[in-house]
């Protein structure tokens, strides 16, 4: 089956897609440029018939394989206690930021099981490994950004030196920002953010359009303080 798979992704490969794919992943060296719909479309047809012998028969050879597992097992018309172990399995898979981010995307399940979700999180949450810890993150600011003190508790926690983790915790602090800004604002000085983190989560809600400009000037005076 895999092979037949394979063919198929060559058959759709886009030269200019892959180009542009290429210079977002520059350590990525396998990839063929299909683009996310086509993926998308593809995994949906996998996940309705043949989806075990799929991750059985994945060797990863390219880019786009291991992406596609990741969207398959977020179409999997399957309970959150089943599909747990996929999870699981995908996750030491994870090598860069796009296949994280894009299945973390796909784990539409996620929004009808958040008290398991939070439980499955834990572990993810206290590993020491850059795309463990990215996947909690990007889990939690994609999922629960309406929870709080549950974001913020978590942000509050991360202590980890790896570019793309601390990526994902700046990028949650930022939407907490969007979200929760009364409640942040007030409670910032009190809590103990790892510093980078902290300018860049700051930096990226300044970036946004869903601050308004009374917003992001308390933002700057805030940076300035704290620096």
């Amino acid at each position: 089956m895999i092979e037949e798979v394979k063919q198929e992704l060559l058959n759709l490969k886009d030269e200019k897609y892959k180009k542009f794919s290429s210079s977002l992943l520059p350590d990525t060296d396998n990839i063929i440029g299909i683009r996310l719909p086509i993926l998308r479309r593809i995994s949906k047809r996998i996940a309705n018939s043949c989806y075990e012998r799929f991750f059985n028969e994945n060797d990863d050879e390219f880019f786009e394989l291991t992406m596609l597992e990741g969207m398959i097992i977020g179409n999997l018309n399957l309970e959150f206690d089943e599909i747990k172990k996929y999870i699981e399995k995908f996750i030491l898979k994870i090598n860069n930021w796009s296949v994280c981010d894009s299945f973390c995307c796909s784990l539409k399940i996620v929004k009808k099981n958040k008290k398991k979700v939070k439980i499955f999180l834990e572990k993810y949450f206290k590993s020491n490994k850059e795309f463990e810890l990215r996947f909690a993150y990007v889990i939690m600011l994609s999922y629960f950004f309406d929870d709080y003190n549950y974001m913020i508790e978590k942000i509050a926690c991360f202590n980890n030196e790896k570019y793309y983790s601390k990526m994902a915790a700046a990028w949650a602090l930022s939407i907490v920002f969007m979200k929760h800004f009364d409640n942040i604002f007030n409670d910032i000085k009190n809590l103990k953010i790892h510093p980078w983190v902290l300018n860049k989560g700051i930096q990226k809600a300044l970036e946004s359009y869903r601050l308004n400009k009374e917003q992001k000037e308390k933002l700057r005076q805030m940076k300035a303080f704290l620096n």
